[in-house]
């Protein structure tokens, strides 16, 4: 048993129990004699003393049909503490009920049958998500789209074993074709289209991490004024005073649905000494690692003219027009940020497509869909065919331990670590 809803206060608080006591659990609560699949509106006493606790919603699910393969009740209760708490007090006091572990009812819908492992830890990335892309990402994985495609290559690659089987143990058989089975026309497709699978994952962790955004140029070009107006608050401090910015200053913002790191760097200047050239130093690092960068000029400063420089900005020039931008912004006009905006959400958007389409997503994933390319790569290789056969039997292994099919137990922990308790 658990709460399977946010934590209170909330409107509604939804309390989950789920096993072959369910029913027990909710007559227990005076909620007997529940109709399968219908919401049905009664008190809810105490199982100690016969007290009210509260009136609520109360479904029972019979499994197999359930969220967790086995019989569900839930409690739609009001969310106050006060509620909740005595709900579940109450609850682990009885014999039969015990409060569920993180991810518990996930991982029995796996045990049951009803999801599998990637399933399940796509919609771990559902909870998680935080952005419109993450969402969208997450709901077309936890719809099936990697299952589906895992299940498409392991049925293929098992029939392409089970020919290479029959050409070993029968091939003295009438009704086994002469000649060797087409392993290397039928296994190379599989494999090309697992690299690419791996190709296009390569940066699925950026849709998570953010699309890094780094603003350079020298000192007082107002680049933290800048990003104080990107984050509509005060992110950096802004002075009149030259290398105000001594280190890296980044804020998390949320450009056309996707999440993007951007980040005021120290004014680079050639004559800087001390903590400032430390600042200039940690500049150049975040250049190397940025995804796209922002050189800020201003008429007042020398511009850098960077050569990695992805877009321009001519920053103050509501007090004077700045030579060669691409784009001109000013604290004072609010469509030149808003334009700006629309040009760093344009640029996270191209740059995080690929993320957002990636069918991997978590390096256990990763891992094991290597395993699979690097064991059909041996198949490739090695012209005799007993040889080819194993490798054949070790790509469906690793792919049977992307769904769980095999070897559940050495990473239940790891999928089912990050869920919340109650789901």
């Amino acid at each position: 048993m658990a709460l399977s809803s946010g934590p209170p206060p909330s409107g509604i608080a939804v309390i989950r129990v789920s096993g072959a006591e369910a029913a027990a659990v909710a007559a227990a609560f005076g909620a007997g004699d529940l109709a399968p699949r219908r919401a049905t509106l009664r008190p809810l006493t105490a199982p100690s003393d016969g007290e009210l606790i509260d009136h609520a919603l109360c479904l029972f699910f019979r499994g197999p049909a359930s969220a967790t393969g086995e019989d569900v009740v839930e409690f739609h209760c009001h969310g106050s503490p006060a509620v909740v708490d005595r709900i579940l007090a109450e609850a682990v006091a009885l014999p039969q009920v015990r409060a569920a572990e993180a991810g518990e009812f996930t991982m029995r819908a796996v045990f049951s049958g009803c999801m599998d492992l990637a399933d399940a830890e796509s919609l771990a990335d559902l909870i998680d998500a935080r952005t419109e892309a993450e969402r969208r990402r997450a709901l077309r994985l936890s719809q099936g789209a990697l299952s589906q495609r895992l299940a498409d290559w392991r049925a293929r690659l098992i029939t392409v074993l089970s020919l290479c089987e029959a050409h070993i143990d029968f091939a003295d058989e009438s009704d086994v074709p002469d000649g060797g089975p087409p392993v290397d026309a039928a296994t190379g497709p599989i494999a090309d289209e697992i690299a690419a699978a791996l190709l296009g994952s390569r940066d699925a962790d950026k849709l998570t991490d953010g699309f890094r955004i780094v603003l350079v140029g020298p000192p007082n070009a107002g680049k933290s004024s800048l990003i104080n107006a990107l984050a509509g608050r005060r992110v950096a401090l802004v002075s009149d005073e030259a290398g105000t910015t001594r280190d890296v200053v980044s804020v998390t913002l949320d450009l056309g649905g996707y999440r993007a790191v951007v980040s005021d760097t120290a004014g680079v200047r050639e004559a800087a000494a001390g903590i400032e050239a430390l600042g200039i130093a940690r500049t150049r690092e975040e250049l190397a690692g940025a995804d796209f960068v922002v050189e800020v000029r201003s008429a007042d400063t020398v511009p850098l003219c960077l050569d990695e420089a992805d877009l321009v900005v001519g920053h103050k020039a509501d007090v004077a027009p700045v030579a060669g931008a691409d784009l001109a912004t000013g604290l004072a006009d609010g469509a030149s940020i808003e334009a700006l905006a629309r040009r760093l959400s344009e640029a996270t958007a191209a740059g995080l497509q690929g993320a957002e389409h990636a069918l991997v997503t978590r390096a256990r994933q990763r891992s094991a869909l290597t395993q699979v390319a690097d064991a059909l790569a041996d198949a490739l290789a090695t012209p005799h065919l007993e040889l080819k056969a194993e490798a054949l039997r070790a790509a469906c292994r690793a792919i049977g331990r992307l769904t769980g099919d095999i070897d559940v137990e050495e990473i239940l922990d790891d999928v089912f670590g990050r869920f919340c308790i109650g789901k």
